[in-house]
């Protein structure tokens, strides 16, 4: 992998991926809907990343912005699909809303073909697996992310379908929860585990449901590697293999800053299996996930 083209650069984990993919060499091209001064550009990804102004809902004009930017594709780039959105964060908004995001991402399977990319990794959610898994079993599925998973469902296969018809690679990836080792973006769980930092009173999680939290370092790594290493048609949760429920992921924390040895819990499921990334790319998630977290900054 030389060049890489990145959607939804500017988030999260779209930013995260490009700083680690050009740390490493890699020729990075940015796509998002939002408009970034040049400055903003260099302070976000570095001086030699290209970003196109491009939402999903245009797609298709990619060829022609790379020909006027003058950006060569090359015969060894990888297309990472990371742009999703929802009303106020990325799993909210009505069906329509959702489902938006999944009708666009397989056009841009296509326009990675047509400008000669060789592989797509198209980027899921750990919510999806819990929703697949109901669908199958033909059991009651009940999620405030409803919505999002069925979209991601369908952007999953819509992907898989066209990337089988045009001829490209496709990686499947799915994500539980990422987190800034800084905290400094995020929703419930960073604004939680800054106040537990801060000595402060939180609400506690009333969602039983097992997560598997990892820090931004670990899942930039995991991509990069996916994109070198990662095969045609497989399907790999990038995680530390480590399941929690949130309230003990939290208690965890409390400990962590106090210096106590932190005490893991034995939460074991299928749906947070990390051996096939491993065996493809050789990807290990750091052993302690609050090593990285760079606590004295957030206390």
């Amino acid at each position: 992998m030389k060049k890489a083209i990145i959607t939804g650069a500017s988030g999260l984990v779209g930013r995260s991926v490009v700083r680690y993919l050009v740390s490493n060499g890699v020729d990075v091209l940015c796509l998002g809907r939002r408009y970034l001064t040049p400055a903003y550009v260099n302070e976000c990804f570095g001086e030699d990343v290209k970003y196109i102004q491009l939402s999903m809902e245009n797609i298709t004009e990619l060829p022609d912005k790379i020909n006027h930017l003058n950006w060569k594709v090359g015969n060894d780039c990888v297309f990472y699909n990371f742009a999703w959105s929802g009303v106020k964060n990325l799993t909210d908004g009505s069906f329509e809303d959702q489902l938006s995001n999944a009708i666009h991402s397989p056009f841009s399977v296509r326009v990675a073909k047509q400008i000669g990319c060789m592989k797509f990794i198209n980027s899921g959610t750990i919510e999806e697996t819990y929703a697949d898994w109901h669908i199958k079993n033909d059991t009651p599925y009940s999620s405030a992310q409803d919505n999002y998973a069925i979209a991601k469902l369908a952007s999953r296969d819509m992907c898989a379908m066209v990337s089988y018809l045009e001829k490209i690679d496709y990686t499947h990836t799915r994500l539980s929860v990422p987190l800034s080792p800084e905290l400094s973006i995020g929703g419930y769980i960073s604004k939680t585990l800054k106040k537990i930092a801060d000595k402060e009173s939180y609400e506690p999680p009333t969602n039983d449901q097992l997560f598997d939290i990892i820090l931004t370092d670990d899942v930039a790594e995991a991509y990069y590697l996916i994109g070198l290493h990662g095969k045609n048609k497989a399907d790999y949760f990038i995680g530390s293999g480590k399941p929690t429920k949130l309230n003990d992921y939290f208690k965890q924390f409390e400990q962590a800053i106090s210096g106590i040895q932190i005490k893991e819990n034995n939460y074991t499921s299928a749906f947070f299996k990390t051996e096939q990334l491993f065996t493809d790319t050789g990807f290990v998630a750091s052993s302690n996930r609050f090593n990285l977290l760079r606590v004295k900054k957030i206390i």
